[in-house]
């Protein structure tokens, strides 16, 4: 089972207390062994899963493409400590992420591994982060929290390999009961390579905030400045809110950078539920309207929000800028439907002698059995492009049987050069890449599942078209 990031947990399945016994002993292809014993924490508790598969492969995959291991593991909560991991091993992606809390301490690991032989590439990330939240005295100068990471990504193919680091630092401290601020610093190195010419490039950023909150109104200030190959840059937002009253909210904020001219905005909001007759909760109707100026242009924007019921809110908004005509519509809804938490958006913008861009987007999510997972699917659209993707972790686990889907898709359509003798452009082939697995898994005794698996995988070139696979697995849950 894999996690991706803003993934809420799987709940567990029911079932009976954990001897501290060794479980069996499961032997993989390659001679791994994994014993699922007190080694793992079932002696203290933990729970977890191990699920092998094995897809059906052909030329020029071999039959390490045909494996793939997944391993959970998670501590019992209630304890001063928890932890969590979880593995992914194929031949061509291998992804972990684990992550321990300690009292006010938490340590989070993730890296990922994707290779293609037949394009001869591959790509390899991995992040390590840190973070302390100490206890605060009621009032007086404190240092509110501490977080470090640093991170590696590169990438390799035939032509150019490419490598980045990058870490940081974060404190954030709390001056009085109304003031607080933080002080972020980072860098980052990036190295190039293409044949036999390579370049070194570093950066280094350091900025902070400086906040003021007293009742209903709040300050923010937050200065940057950066280094780039020797040269320097700055930028300084401030952004204010205050609500005068409990129906009316004023906010506005202004930015001014080095690298680009300032810009100013400001918006009013207004619950108009009252409008709706007398005993109408707060909520249940709000508008608003916005300008944002800069010194090319400025924009007008007007919203409306309502909330049909306590599981349906809707909204839309249009936005114009005179000095290009653009006009920009949007609407979402969201909601909830039993266990999951649904939501959609749609927008379009125009502008008069060019084609009309077009989004729309949907998601849902659940973090409440016999749901759980979040998936998201979106689509984009202007003559002649156009782009669709589709990502996350979703699925159905109710008494003996477990279903579950893990997307990630994307796909876009460019236009094509014209032909001799032809003039203006053609929409070219979609190019799909990524996959989509759905599996099924049924279980056959205490703390074993038997599963079916249908995946397609996008073709990465002629040598490698698209593939329909199928697959069988054992799981053993502990």
């Amino acid at each position: 089972m894999k996690l991706r990031p803003g993934e809420p947990a799987r709940p567990a399945r029911p079932r009976e207390a954990v001897t501290p016994s060794c479980g069996p002993k499961l032997t993989c292809l390659a001679g791994w062994t994994v014993m699922c014993c007190a080694a793992l924490g079932g002696a203290a508790g933990a729970s977890g899963e191990f699920h092998v598969k094995f897809y059906s492969f052909a030329a020029p995959q071999t039959l390490a493409d045909a494996l793939s291991v997944q391993f959970r593991i998670q501590s019992p909560g209630g304890g001063p400590s928890s932890y969590a991991a979880e593995l992914l091993a194929e031949s061509r992606q291998q992804n972990l992420t684990a992550r321990y809390s300690s009292g006010r301490n938490f340590f989070q690991v993730q890296a990922r591994r994707q290779s293609d032989p037949i394009l001869n590439n591959s790509t390899l990330s991995g992040t390590l982060s840190y973070s302390y939240s100490p206890a605060l005295a009621p009032t007086g100068l404190a240092m509110s929290s501490f977080s470090t990471y640093y991170s590696y990504s590169a990438s390799q193919s035939p032509t150019q390999s490419v490598q980045v680091h990058s870490g940081g630092l974060n404190f954030g401290v709390r001056f009085s009961d109304t003031l607080s601020g933080s002080v972020n610093g980072s860098v980052f190195l990036v190295d190039i390579k293409a044949g036999t010419s390579s370049s070194t490039q570093r950066s280094a950023t350091l900025s902070g905030s400086l906040n003021y909150r007293k009742d209903a109104t709040t300050v923010s200030a937050s200065p940057s400045v950066s280094l780039a190959d020797g040269k320097a840059s700055w930028n300084v937002g401030v952004n204010a809110r205050t609500a005068p009253r409990s129906d009316l909210t004023l906010s506005a904020n202004a930015n001014a950078s080095s690298s680009s001219p300032p810009t100013a905005s400001a918006e009013v909001q207004y619950d108009a539920s009252a409008l709706l007759g007398t005993g109408t909760p707060k909520g249940k109707l709000s508008v608003g309207s916005a300008i944002s100026v800069s010194s090319a242009a400025y924009t007008v924007s007007g919203r409306v929000r309502t909330t049909v019921n306590p599981n349906l809110s809707l909204g839309g908004s249009v936005a114009f800028t005179p000095t290009t005509s653009d006009v920009t519509y949007t609407a979402d809804a969201s909601g909830k439907l039993g266990a999951a938490y649904l939501s959609a958006n749609t927008s379009l913008g125009t502008r008069p002698g060019t084609a009309p861009a077009f989004s729309v987007g949907a998601s849902v999510s659940s973090q409440a059995a016999p749901l759980y997972g979040s998936l998201f699917v979106g689509y984009r659209r202007q003559d002649p492009n156009q782009s669709g993707n589709a990502s996350g972790t979703f699925g159905y686990r109710s008494g003996k049987l477990d279903v579950s889907s893990t997307v990630a898709l994307n796909a876009t359509q460019s236009a094509s050069s014209p032909s001799a003798g032809q003039t203006g452009t053609t929409p070219g082939a979609w190019q799909i890449s990524g996959f989509a697995d759905l599996t099924a898994a049924y279980a056959v005794g205490e703390k074993y599942d038997v599963s079916g698996s249908l995946r397609y995988e996008a073709g990465s070139g002629p040598q490698a078209p698209a593939r329909l696979r199928y697959g069988v697995g054992l799981r053993y849950r502990f």
